[in-house]
């Protein structure tokens, strides 16, 4: 009696062997800040590639706008109800962020973050950059470009959060061994253009204030840019910017721009669907993975490595 009830079961083992049924394709959600734009549009490039590599369904949203916290927490809630097995997630906030992802793991969904940090210790890995170190680049190439003794000013645009901050820090530890430079402002645009022209504008026009801008975010270092150039001050004030968006690249074409610090996202992208699938298939990860960065100047820039970083849809 027992043989018969086990014969079926058996059959049936050995049909899905023979037929070699795949197992249920793993669901892998990648939401980013914001949904479009260059520097995302290649994160979700990296992400792609991946998900094609190792054979998961991967599904990316984004919001609006960098900044919307509460667009991040719909998303990640409506991706739980719709059935994602893993998420990727670039937070819009450290700690806003924090309690979504928390709920998240209660579920016993892994969540990996990428580009920037979350408060939680359910994240089970971060890839991205050291952003203090970061600051710290920008900070020696701007002394490289002003000499050991200046005025400088440093200013982002809100959008940054906690990585914006870990840079400001780093910035200000590599300015403070130079005793003959001076901070004269640290400025935060908090998000509006309009006020980043002005606040640009401000520094700019009074006398002998400013030698040079570190710009702590892509939003900031385009808009600094193109008050420095409106105003004629262009090769005069040195700025060092961060990322690569088509305005930064032809403003470091034109002079405008002495150097920017930029970052990998086609690989935050990638490893994050990457280690999304070895933490479903039970493999140990590293707890922070830094995809690295790179000073790009008039010099360098058209270095076959660097133009891969600068152009990644250039095939």
């Amino acid at each position: 009696m027992v043989l018969l009830l086990l014969l079926p079961v058996l059959s049936s083992c050995s049909r899905t062997a023979e037929t070699g049924t795949p197992e249920q394709t793993k669901n892998v959600t990648l939401i980013m800040k914001k949904k479009s734009g260059d520097y995302w549009n290649t994160v979700r490039m990296g992400a792609e590639a991946a998900a094609k590599e190792f054979s998961v369904n991967l599904r990316v949203a984004g919001t609006d706008y960098e900044g919307d916290v509460n667009g991040q927490i719909e998303l990640i809630d409506q991706a739980v109800k719709d059935g994602m097995d893993a998420l990727v997630l670039a937070a819009n906030d450290y700690n806003a962020l924090g309690e979504a992802v928390d709920r998240v793991a209660v579920a016993r969904i892994p969540v990996i973050s990428i580009d920037s940090e979350v408060n939680s210790s359910k994240v089970r890995s971060f890839i991205g950059i050291n952003n203090y170190d970061a600051g710290q680049q920008a900070g020696q190439k701007l002394i490289q470009l002003t000499g050991e003794s200046g005025r400088i000013a440093v200013i982002s645009f809100g959008q940054g959060g906690r990585n914006a901050v870990q840079r400001e820090q780093g910035l200000l530890a590599a300015v403070a061994k130079y005793p003959d430079i001076k901070v004269n402002k640290t400025e935060d645009c908090s998000m509006e253009v309009k006020r980043c022209d002005e606040m640009t504008a401000r520094l700019l026009s009074e006398p002998n204030s400013i030698d040079g801008i570190v710009a702590l975010d892509t939003a900031a270092s385009v808009r600094v840019a193109a008050e420095t150039d409106t105003m004629g001050l262009a090769g005069k004030v040195k700025i060092v910017t961060f990322d690569n968006t088509p305005e930064d690249i032809e403003y470091l074409q034109e002079g405008v721009i002495q150097a920017t610090i930029i970052q990998n996202p086609f690989s935050m992208g990638y490893l994050g669907v990457k280690y999304a699938v070895d933490v479903m298939e039970g493999k140990k990860i590293t707890e922070f993975k830094d995809t690295g960065t790179k000073v790009i100047d008039q010099e360098n820039m058209f270095w076959s490595d660097n133009q891969k970083l600068l152009f990644p849809f250039v095939k």
